[in-house]
């Protein structure tokens, strides 16, 4: 395999293309400057979402896991095996063939597949799930396109209960507009108090919310800090991803 050929896959341009940073043990056979890259602070919620799960020698799946990062990152820090799930072909092709060049494929099972969550999920019984920005994509990426916003809430929330017989944690984000498109708001007014309200309520009986991590700057750099009453309130000037919650979640089921 060369690089030429990772290169090609990663720049590939889609909906979702070029939305994370290349994992570290891939920089030493890529490099990073032939890349389009649009990060999305993976580093430092990678720092914050370590420093509360069990991961050593644990099973992951990573749903909707793009291109990879944190899947390859929790391989380097010591998780056993990954189920890599990814409706886009690129990536899929990008994240098992960069496996290989690693000498991981024994650690990594890629479906390349939108997950439907009515379906049987019994390949996902893991010790920890990735599903990060995936659920407000319900009825674009995946699922019928013709449901309404409080419909696809409802299938947010069946989704999650669904996952709870599965996984043990969950490592969960979503998004404040509905496909991502901003006329189509999944809260009145787009705060995160809506959002935790909502996964809070929707989840009691199946999850227990162990931490709620919150973006906030420290000078030149963001830090996810444990939510409080003041990184509460929505900041604009972080934009909108930046205002999503990274809930950390334990099933009761």
């Amino acid at each position: 395999m060369n690089d030429s050929r990772l290169i090609q896959l990663y720049n590939k341009i889609s909906k979702h293309s070029n939305y994370q940073v290349l994992a570290s043990p891939l920089r030493k056979h890529v490099p990073v400057e032939k890349l389009e890259t649009r990060s999305r602070f993976e580093q430092e919620r990678l720092d914050y979402v370590l420093g509360k799960v069990p991961y050593q020698n644990c099973t992951l799946s990573d749903i909707g896991g793009n291109t990879g990062f944190f899947s390859f990152e929790f391989i380097v820090q010591g998780a056993r095996s990954v189920t890599f799930i990814e409706g886009n072909k690129e990536h899929s092709v990008f994240v098992q063939e960069a496996a290989a060049v690693l000498g991981w494929q024994e650690k990594f099972i890629v479906d390349n597949r939108y997950l439907k969550f009515t379906d049987d999920l019994s390949t996902l019984d893991v010790d920890i799930c990735l599903l990060l920005n995936v659920l407000h994509h319900v009825g674009d990426d995946y699922g019928d396109p013709s449901q309404s916003i409080e419909s696809a809430k409802q299938n947010v929330l069946n989704s999650l209960s669904a996952l709870a017989k599965r996984t043990k944690y969950l490592i969960f984000q979503l998004g404040f507009n509905w496909k991502g498109d901003i006329l189509l708001p999944l809260f009145a007014d787009g705060t995160k108090r809506e959002l935790i309200e909502f996964v809070r309520e929707g989840t009691k009986d199946s999850w227990v919310i162990r931490n709620i991590g919150i973006a906030e700057s420290a000078g030149d750099k963001i830090i996810y800090n444990e939510l409080d009453s003041k990184n509460i309130e929505r900041r604009d000037s972080l934009g909108e991803f930046l205002n999503r919650p990274i809930f950390i979640m334990e099933s009761k089921l």
